[in-house]
């Protein structure tokens, strides 16, 4: 079975452009991202779906650069480039995760993959969600997904991505993995500046690689800044 990961990625957010390129202790916010998937899931893909728009640019160089996958397609229809990918690509199922995630848990991706049987069509963590944002996972089956994205109806479908799946839930088997704890109001994206900020002090803090500390220890990070 073949598996890879697709990180979405743009510079033109409304509320703190260029994020994903941002740097903290000099690395890039998105290259937290990456070093998380592949030091808890190595062997897997990691293709960036960016943009062809001149916004997005130095993504693209930057994948270039440092010799990462990438496919540039629309920018405003996120969900074509997923599609466009597992045309390009030999993947029976992907994994979904936002650049803006430079903390996420590699370890909640290998939990989520270990829910793969042949009846499954999507596993996530968000219906509803428990985790902390910027700890969310959703495995999607790329057949499902080639054969629904034609019925997707909205601007939202396109920009979301999965959308169309949550709202039609009772069509496709979705797992949903809920945490012991709810800790949905906490907040370990990067969205904002004061995000930014938050996430550079808590980095400031780690002792170790950053990829050896699961969501529980950066939830006590959180609480303590």
């Amino acid at each position: 079975m073949n598996i890879a990961t697709i990180i979405q990625a743009r510079m033109s957010s409304s509320r703190l452009p260029n994020k994903v390129l941002k740097s903290i202790n000099g690395k890039p916010v998105i290259e937290y991202l990456i070093d998380q998937i592949y030091n808890k899931n190595r062997g897997m893909p990691i293709i960036i779906a960016t943009s062809k728009d001149d916004s997005d640019r130095e993504i693209r160089n930057y994948c270039m650069q440092h010799k990462i996958d990438f496919h540039a397609g629309d920018l405003f229809n996120v969900a074509s480039r997923f599609y466009e990918i597992i045309q390009q690509y030999d993947i029976d199922f992907f994994v979904r995760v936002s650049a803006d995630s430079p903390l996420l848990d590699g370890d909640l991706i290998k939990n989520a993959l270990t829910h793969i049987n042949e009846k499954v069509d999507m596993i996530t963590n968000v219906m509803p969600r428990t985790f902390p944002k910027g700890q969310s996972v959703e495995v999607v089956k790329c057949d499902m997904f080639n054969s629904n994205y034609k019925k997707f109806e909205s601007k939202e479908d396109y920009e979301h991505v999965t959308r169309y799946f949550y709202h039609n839930k009772k069509s496709f088997n979705i797992i949903n993995i809920k945490n012991n704890e709810d800790f949905s109001s906490i907040n370990l994206a990067i969205d904002t500046k004061h995000d930014f900020e938050r996430i550079s002090r808590i980095i400031a803090n780690f002792e170790k690689n950053h990829f050896d500390y699961t969501h529980k220890d950066l939830i006590k990070f959180y609480l303590n800044n």
